[in-house]
């Protein structure tokens, strides 16, 4: 009778397993981000300090070197969350995807055009190639961006050539195949050791972009609505061990950036103290500059709201219940 018992119990608790989204039975889900810097680590911390378990998720990340990439990883369901830009978001959503940013890890764009030496001024790009990531990836946006800032067309007065990660960008600088990359750190540093300069610091040029987004799709939201929370919890731990436990950060930046230079290190992680959003609220402007920026080519951007994009809910839901005050303070 008692073994009868177990088995029924048993039984039904596989079913309750298969047929509720929320169970400890969905709790995998694979999670992507696209940059090798220290804006990527709330990812790297929440998963190697065990955040994410802390919050019942076994979260797999992926490493993904352009949103444009990233999102069709999302769209294909192999990606369930991810740090893909407002870009993508927007570009994918026109076409009729339900791709949303449900928190930015980066409101703006936080990259750094490198330059070679003799490129004094952004008037001196005229002419010459540079580089981008990916066309549609942050990289991209912000140099497009930067370049029409100043009164240069891309492509017509300066040539756009996509290269792939920052690895690649910093060697192709260094080979003269290009002139200017808009980087990240600590990849822009190791342009720089190799006698590259700082043109410019693109979130000083007001320039309001999700650079990083915690993206995933209206569907997840819907479905597996506890679960997203969950990993914004995560997320939201992570950032406040960033800056509240340094030196474990430190080594985990080290290992995931394969950064054994003290010196690149420090100038990394203060990359990401910098940039880093402790309360992951979307800002609508950022937004509204992407749809003005996609809408000189696509019509279908003038005619989109920002809201159709993003979805602060779980963010605001997490701010009234405290949470991020009992990691921060008032």
């Amino acid at each position: 009778m008692k073994e009868r018992t177990a088995r029924r119990c048993l039984l039904l608790y596989l079913v309750v397993m298969v047929i509720l989204p929320g169970s400890a039975a969905g709790q995998k889900l694979m999670a992507g981000y696209s940059a090798v810097s220290a804006i990527s680590a709330p990812f790297w911390i929440a998963k190697d300090a065990g955040l994410f378990k802390d919050e019942g998720l076994d979260a797999a990340l992926i490493y993904i070197s352009a949103s444009s990439t990233m999102a069709q990883a999302m769209l294909a369901g192999e990606v369930a969350i991810s740090t893909a830009n407002s870009q993508v978001i927007v570009d994918t959503g026109l076409q009729g995807s339900d791709l949303v940013a449900a928190g930015a890890i980066v409101n703006f764009v936080a990259l750094y055009v490198m330059a070679a030496p003799e490129i004094k001024t952004i008037a001196d790009l005229r002419g010459k190639p540079v580089g981008v990531s990916r066309f549609g990836a942050t990289s991209d946006f912000g140099m497009q961006m930067l370049l029409k800032k100043y009164g240069l067309e891309p492509v017509r007065d300066v040539p756009l050539i996509q290269i792939g990660g920052m690895p690649e960008l910093a060697a192709a600088l260094s080979k003269k195949s290009i002139y200017a990359a808009a980087m990240s750190f600590p990849m822009g540093l190791v342009a720089q050791q190799a006698g590259m300069k700082i043109l410019a610091n693109l979130a000083k040029e007001d320039i309001p972009f999700v650079h990083l987004g915690l993206t995933t799709t209206r569907r997840f939201m819907k479905e597996r609505r506890a679960q997203a929370k969950s990993f914004i919890r995560a997320y939201g731990k992570a950032v406040h061990f960033m800056h509240s436990r340094k030196e474990e950060s430190k080594a985990i930046v080290a290992r995931y950036g394969k950064i054994s230079d003290p010196v690149m290190l420090e100038g990394t992680m203060q990359y990401g103290y910098d940039f880093v959003e402790k309360i992951p609220l979307v800002k609508r402007e950022a937004f509204q500059a992407t749809l003005d920026e996609i809408g000189r080519k696509n019509p279908k951007a003038k005619q989109a709201r920002p809201e159709q994009f993003y979805d602060n809910s779980l963010v605001q839901e997490l701010i009234k219940e405290g949470f991020f005050t009992s990691l921060w303070g008032k």
